[in-house]
């Protein structure tokens, strides 16, 4: 076992020139050493790309760093995967040039990656900060910071499958094994569901208790367009790994937990009139062998076509729950 591992960060910017010297300055800070950096800005139409120049000629850097700067954007997935080509890191971290890591975060990561040899990952808890400076933790904590609730780990692969219940922007990589796994779909517009369910499927998780990275929830972010009114971009890519993931299955209790997260996404995808996605959605659940009143009013819904988005987009507005 290594005392020091290098470990990989791969910071991508994307028209985020307000957010991005945050993100930069948190890879710069942290009491964890033995990193190398690479910075993709991913064809940036703002100034985004001279932050980074700037930033990078103001510090006298002490870890390895590369820079890739895009003339055109490549899709999220494709560009992830060409930067970590590059990577030597023995753990991998994905930061968005509009999050910041905490201090301590790679090293504590670290330390339980290594007490727990094998796991695909590390994970932890992350502070939400919406565009009026409003925080929340993603998991429940009391006034004093201690967490209210019990945090799986181990086989978290029927969680994952169910629901949200990992912060991927937390996570802290095993770099082999991402790299066994071929690392993210380039078939897929987004990149956390699926990878995680895929490394889930086969290795363990582990979990450290303490807040990693501090994540901005903005409407300029791409997964703000997941629920996109009649054009979401998201929304197949899920479909796609939830089709996936019937075929990862080993359980009646796997499936149901399928089904769980497919009839979430065909609300959404209903409410949202993207029907086409959502027909793919209701023919999966009839596979799954879904039934009952919720199941048929979905599917009349869809034949309707009946539009609620503008009123879902104010729902949303509301309560982004």
């Amino acid at each position: 076992m290594e005392g020091n591992p290098l470990v990989t960060i791969i910071l991508t910017a994307f028209n985020q020139k307000q957010f991005v010297k945050f993100a930069l300055e948190s890879v710069r800070t942290q009491d964890y050493s033995n990193i190398e950096l690479i910075i993709v800005d991913n064809g940036s139409s703002d100034t985004s790309p001279v932050v980074i120049q700037d930033w990078i000629a103001k510090h006298n850097l002490d870890f390895p760093l590369k820079v890739i700067f895009r003339e055109g954007s490549l899709p999220y997935c494709k560009s992830f995967n060409e930067a970590f080509s590059r990577a030597n890191g023995k753990y991998l971290v994905d930061l968005s040039g509009d999050d910041m890591l905490t201090k301590d975060h790679i090293r504590l990561a670290v330390i339980k990656l290594q007490d727990f040899l094998g796991s695909a990952c590390c994970f932890s808890d992350v502070l939400l900060i919406d565009e009026k400076g409003h925080e929340n933790t993603f998991y429940k904590r009391n006034f004093r910071g201690k967490l209210k609730q019990k945090i799986r780990v181990g086989d978290i692969y029927r969680d994952l499958v169910r629901k949200y219940v990992v912060p991927s922007v937390s996570l802290v990589f095993d770099a082999d094994l991402f790299r066994r796994e071929g690392g993210y779909d380039e078939d897929l517009s987004y990149e956390d569901f699926d990878i995680m369910v895929r490394l889930a499927r086969k290795y363990p998780f582990v979990f450290s208790n303490h807040i990693g990275v501090k994540k901005r929830i903005h409407s300029k972010s791409f997964a703000a367009t997941q629920y996109s009114s009649r054009n979401s971009i998201m929304l197949p890519s899920t479909l796609k790994v939830c089709q996936k993931i019937k075929t990862m299955n080993r359980s009646p209790k796997e499936n149901k937990a399928l089904l769980q997260r497919v009839m979430f996404e065909t609300k959404h995808a209903l409410w949202s009139a993207n029907f086409d996605v959502a027909e793919g959605f209701l023919a999966l659940a009839g596979e799954l062998n879904a039934s009952g009143k919720t199941f048929e009013w979905y599917k009349k819904w869809c034949q309707k076509r009946w539009d609620f988005s503008t009123i879902y987009a104010v729902l949303k507005k509301i309560s982004p729950q």
